[in-house]
């Protein structure tokens, strides 16, 4: 099951185990909600009644908003470098779907690829071979299935017979068999937003303001998941430096919060963690040690409702 939209830093693969481990009340508030892989979660599991997504990045909180309105259905859209450096700050599909591991900022393709890519993307996703034609003798060749999967491996197979019988440079292959993976993670990245929209969302409130500006009601559940403190000294939050110091303080003063993070002050204490395998940078062989912390002062009372 894919959780949220595809975001980088989302709890999309760990979010079923966390929301397992946190106990059941009235509200849940997802006060970091970035892609809205733990509201969605939370919305799945039925322990809450209300789920409330508040992201203060407002072009993410413009995309989730988008994707559980069905906002997003029909989009394909093939969205080039100069496409994505207009677009990018104001369209959630161009953002998200066409950044470079979803982190909405940078463009996913090198220059030098995107001829490839966008002939692939044209062809599996508009029938249009024309690009494809500059490259390949595509006589023999016709899409037998509507499926994007399916035809990217009908692709690939048409492909690999081509450089198998010394038609088609050894390179040029590589690259449209690369190209077909990307678009496959387009589609994808398309159906991951396209399954939100059938959210039962009556019990979903979404606000766009900084955590500490949300009104917590009782009998609540609160799970933040900030800007990590060492994943970068100084994570951009919305065009300002978070204060990790304010936003411990503040944690302090809550009832029933639960802290993703790799690390915290002291005073707070782990409660469950989980190896998890990062794809923040190049390297998406890179495992790290996924947290839950709490109060000091609260681990007694989970521990003793069995919650861990």
């Amino acid at each position: 099951m894919r959780y949220g939209i595809p975001y980088v830093g989302s709890k999309n693969k760990i979010a079923e185990k966390i929301i397992d481990k946190l106990p059941p009340a009235k509200h849940f508030y997802d006060l970091f909600g970035g892609g809205g892989a733990m509201t969605h979660c939370a919305l799945m599991s039925g322990k809450y009644e209300f789920v409330h997504y508040n992201e203060l990045n407002p072009l993410v909180f413009k995309a989730f908003k988008m994707a559980i309105n069905g906002e997003f259905k029909g989009e394909n859209r093939w969205i080039s470098k100069e496409d994505f450096e207009r677009l990018k700050d104001t369209d959630p599909y161009v953002a998200c779907c066409f950044s470079f591991g979803n982190d909405f900022k940078t463009y996913c393709y090198a220059i030098d690829r995107e001829p490839f890519k966008k002939a692939v993307h044209y062809s599996i996703f508009f029938d249009d071979e024309s690009l494809l034609k500059e490259y390949i003798d595509l006589k023999d060749f016709r899409y037998t299935s509507n499926n994007i999967k399916e035809r990217r491996l009908e692709l690939q197979r048409f492909l690999t017979v081509l450089l198998n019988e010394n038609k088609l440079d050894k390179n040029i292959c590589e690259y449209f068999i690369i190209a077909s993976y990307n678009v496959r993670g387009i589609a994808q990245n398309i159906q991951s937003i396209e399954r939100l929209q059938e959210l039962n969302i009556g019990g979903l409130l979404l606000s766009n303001l900084s955590y500490d500006e949300v009104p917590i009601e009782n009998d609540s559940v609160i799970y933040c998941d900030p800007p990590y403190l060492k994943v970068t000294k100084k994570k951009r939050y919305n065009n300002s430096d978070f204060n990790h110091n304010s936003f411990y303080d503040w944690a302090r003063k809550q009832n029933n919060i639960f802290i993703s993070e790799y690390t915290m002050p002291d005073d707070f204490e782990v409660v469950y963690q989980k190896e998890k395998r990062c794809c923040l940078g190049l390297n998406n062989n890179t495992k790290t040690v996924e947290k839950l912390f709490v109060n000091n002062g609260h681990k007694f009372a989970y521990t003793q409702n069995n919650l861990f």
